[in-house]
């Protein structure tokens, strides 16, 4: 039997039903940007009775997993923008690493708290996303400096609708806010920082949904690895968990990633709203102790 599940079952059955999971984390995660961890980490720990530590960093591996089966496709399509990615990574790659090593000596086993600020958070974007969920792009956004002598301004081909769509990005500072936050959460928690990233681009930057998701998808697998190298060095990956894991996020990606290609913007707003209230939900409960 394996130790770290809370009942008996054997080991093939355990890889089988968390692999089922696993896909089924990676279709949602590659299609909306997310990661898959705020589905995989509570079942991880609820279900199986794993570890929270151990479950963030197997829920990395799988962060990992599905931006390298989906991040690949997106950037042959044009869809992920490359640009805007790196200048967002400089926050979310230094948070990722606070949260991590917060999460594994300031706050090792006590890091209610610091969930239930993030609550309101989830909330306040999932609002926004709800708000914003007829309109993907505004035609003539405030005028953003930082934006203009980057060069984020830009256009892709959007397959649902045979068209090409130019976006101006605005509100670059506050973007980089949210993906210092991002990686915060994505190191502490586990959960993948794709819930602050897709609404804080397209909310606030003015990045098409398609193109947030795809750049979302692009930029979780680096922060998850500053993040869950923090973890390994202090011992807390455990392969036979991590292992069936990242296969079956692999295996979802790759499909999410070809739903993506078509799916309509709205629909994707509307798949996005509940998720992140499940995340919220997810949040509060770990903070207030239901989930250890």
């Amino acid at each position: 039997m394996l130790e770290f599940v809370s009942f008996a079952i054997s080991p093939l059955e355990f890889v089988v039903v968390l692999g089922l999971f696993s896909v089924a984390a990676g279709l949602v995660g590659a299609l909306l940007g997310l990661g898959g961890g705020v589905f995989l980490v509570p079942v991880m720990i609820v279900l199986f009775g794993v570890d929270a530590q151990t479950a963030i960093v197997a829920s990395l591996v799988s962060v990992i997993a599905t931006s390298s089966g989906s991040a690949a496709s997106y950037v042959r399509e044009g869809l992920s923008d490359l640009r805007i990615a790196m200048f967002l990574e400089v926050a979310t790659v230094l948070g990722g690493i606070i949260g991590a090593g917060v999460s594994v000596t300031l706050l090792s086993g006590r890091s209610q708290i610091l969930t239930l600020i993030f609550v309101p958070i989830v909330i306040l974007a999932a609002v926004l996303m709800y708000r914003t969920r007829a309109v993907d792009v505004r035609p003539d956004p405030p005028h953003d400096a930082w934006a203009d002598r980057l060069r984020l301004h830009s256009r892709y081909f959007d397959a649902a609708h045979d068209d090409w769509v130019d976006y101006r990005v605005t509100g670059t500072k506050p973007g980089l806010v949210v993906s210092g936050l991002a990686g915060v959460v994505s190191g502490l928690l586990g959960v993948g920082g794709g819930m602050f990233y897709v609404p804080g681009m397209n909310t606030l930057m003015n990045i098409p949904v398609r193109v947030a998701t795809a750049t979302s998808n692009f930029m979780i697998g680096v922060t998850a690895t500053a993040g869950a190298l923090v973890y390994l060095l202090f011992g807390h990956l455990a392969v036979g968990l991590a292992a069936p894991v990242a296969i079956g996020v692999l295996a979802g990606s790759l499909v999410g990633a070809r739903l993506h290609r078509t799916a309509p913007a709205a629909t994707l707003k509307g798949l996005f709203v509940p998720i992140l209230g499940l995340a919220a939900a997810v949040m509060l409960l770990r903070g207030l102790g239901v989930i250890p």
